[in-house]
């Protein structure tokens, strides 16, 4: 489904989408001034002043400029959202294979010891995690 075009009221005043209410306001007045002097020799300069009206008092107002820049970013929010997502979960299968790669080294070391003749399965296990809990095993 097609999303409607939404007017980029950043471009109507000519500035950044981070720009500070100062500079919002320094650029309707610029255009304003330059809008003014050209008002009788064109009908679109009527509806170009409409514009410019429109898009200051839709980003000179924190709450109305929060609501507009929710829709107008919202493509760029959602990718974000969704590469931050894609991320996440490249991190966590990442760990989780370097845990299972860690469980399939402790195996191995057990079945070593297991075949070169370990007794019992008490001398394994503080063979293989004596170096993990060193502490453990100076105890004894």
């Amino acid at each position: 489904m097609s999303q409607a075009r939404i007017v980029d009221y950043y471009a109507i005043l000519a500035v950044p989408p981070g720009a500070d209410l100062t500079g919002i306001q320094n650029a309707y007045s610029r255009l304003t001034t330059e809008i003014t002097r050209l008002i009788g020799e064109d009908a679109t300069i009527r509806e170009g002043m409409e514009r410019l009206n429109e898009a200051y008092s839709v980003l000179s107002n924190a709450e109305t400029r929060r609501r507009y820049d929710e829709v107008y970013f919202s493509r760029e929010i959602a990718e974000t959202q969704k590469a931050e997502k894609a991320a996440l979960r490249k991190r966590t299968m990442a760990s989780r294979f370097l845990v299972a790669m860690l469980l399939a080294l402790v195996v191995v070391q057990v079945g070593a010891l297991a075949y070169l003749g370990r007794e019992t399965a008490t001398d394994i296990a503080s063979a293989v995690l004596g170096p993990l809990f060193p502490e453990s095993t100076s105890a004894e």
